[in-house]
């Protein structure tokens, strides 16, 4: 019983010692983290103080939002916590196969023949390798259809528009295609091309491109998005509709930065992705690698940097960031605020023009158009609020292609953001 009593007693106090530790962190603000590496983010800003959100009780309420989500050490947490899970597999959450979510379960099946598939969520692993899976919302599709229409109308006469739609790596995979139950992207891909009817949009052929390469180094293993390689194929299609003459790869520079760990894997934290990283190949154009970012409030010198930053390594240190060599990331201007990209070409001087208006996948093709005009222009739809035919007259822009991988055709948030460029 004493030797019963003692050991209680020293539970409480090892009990308190940690409370007391955690609460004495939990003030700790210089020890607070201002980005995840392990979730490739910004972590929530400390609010700013206004009467109005003070009287109505989001500002402490923000405060709670940032002091759960900044609280020291995290990724060390994170990644002890990770490690727990992974003594004992994926997760307990059930996993329907047919709707495909952004949580992490532990269903299983079995490929046909040897392979293990595992699938996870929306992310199925099978070896060293993880997919995507895409599910199509046909309603939502339509609504992309009708935004090419819509803009291929209001700039008929003005500027051609071009629409490429990317597909997922699975596409090429008919095992995992037909284990999963998952759309085609082809068939989803040719409906939406076949409901874009207006004379003015030309629909350039990804899937095609991609498919005659399909055994190449197209996509990333450990991430959803394509590689350069991919990107490359889909601008020599590009290029044979818009009347230009592609550059051989062996015209830039390449650029290569190891040991990339991609969001699949920080969705699956599948052992087997982690034991076998991407590399990120990038290729630099040769007119200039510089870019400027133009904010709403019109201070264009907020951000410069590059087309493609040669210093990743460095700079995006972390695995899961060397995606961000693009264009200097998905938000290089570091902001909630409408902005838009400009790359200008010392080397070209017929006031040519093109905007491309994307999503991430757009970040490795952008560096391609740089060598075929004097003003290349990048619009993110996520961080742009502007009307894109006021663009285009204002620019003087020839061309605008419409880049979106087939889960942004899919997906609501998505289209409400594209439908605010035309409308």
């Amino acid at each position: 019983m004493r030797n019963q009593t003692i050991f209680h007693k020293i539970m409480i106090i090892l009990f308190c010692s940690v409370m007391i530790i955690g609460f004495v962190l939990g003030l700790a603000f210089f020890l607070r983290p201002e980005r995840s590496d392990s979730e490739n983010r910004e972590l929530t800003k400390f609010p700013s103080f206004t009467f109005t959100t003070f009287l109505s009780g989001e500002y402490t309420e923000q405060i709670s939002t940032w002091f759960a989500d900044t609280f020291p050490f995290r990724e060390g947490l994170i990644a002890a916590n990770d490690f727990v899970m992974s003594l004992k597999g994926f997760g307990d959450e059930q996993f329907q196969l047919s709707t495909p979510s952004d949580t992490p379960g532990d269903d299983h099946g079995n490929a046909p023949g040897d392979d293990k598939v595992e699938a996870i969520g929306g992310y199925y692993v099978t070896g060293d390798t993880a997919y995507e899976i895409y599910s199509r919302n046909q309603s939502v599709s339509k609504r992309y259809s009708e935004v090419i229409n819509k803009a291929a109308s209001r700039l008929d006469g003005k500027a051609e528009v071009y629409t490429i739609i990317v597909p997922l790596a699975y596409a090429y995979n008919q095992k995992v295609l037909s284990l999963t139950g998952a759309t085609d992207p082809k068939l989803a891909i040719d409906g939406m091309y076949a409901d874009i009817t207006h004379p003015n949009a030309i629909k350039v052929d990804a899937y095609g491109a991609l498919g005659a390469h399909k055994d190449e180094y197209l996509y990333f293993r450990t991430d959803h998005h394509w590689t350069a390689l991919g990107a490359y194929y889909t601008y020599t299609a590009y290029c044979t509709d818009a009347g230009l003459k592609a550059h051989p790869l062996s015209f830039y520079e390449e650029c290569k930065f190891e040991g990339f760990l991609g969001t699949l894997y920080n969705k699956t934290k599948a052992p087997k992705l982690q034991k076998n990283p991407d590399t990120v190949y990038a290729y630099v154009p040769r007119g200039t690698n510089t870019l400027r970012v133009h904010l709403a409030d019109g201070d264009s010198k907020k951000f410069t940097g590059g087309v493609v930053r040669k210093d990743t390594d460095t700079f995006y240190a972390n695995a899961a960031s060397k995606y961000n060599c693009f264009l200097t990331s998905d938000n290089p201007a570091g902001t909630d605020q409408s902005y838009y990209i400009s790359i200008e070409n010392p080397l070209i001087t017929d006031g040519s023009a093109v905007v491309l208006v994307k999503e991430s996948f757009g970040n490795c093709f952008a560096p391609f158009l740089v060598d075929h005009y004097q003003y290349v222009y990048v619009i993110d739809y996520r961080y742009f609020d502007g009307d894109i035919e006021d663009f285009v007259t204002e620019h003087n822009v020839e061309q605008v292609i419409f880049l979106n991988n087939v889960i942004a055709t899919s997906a609501d948030p998505r289209m409400d953001e594209m439908e605010g460029l035309v409308n």
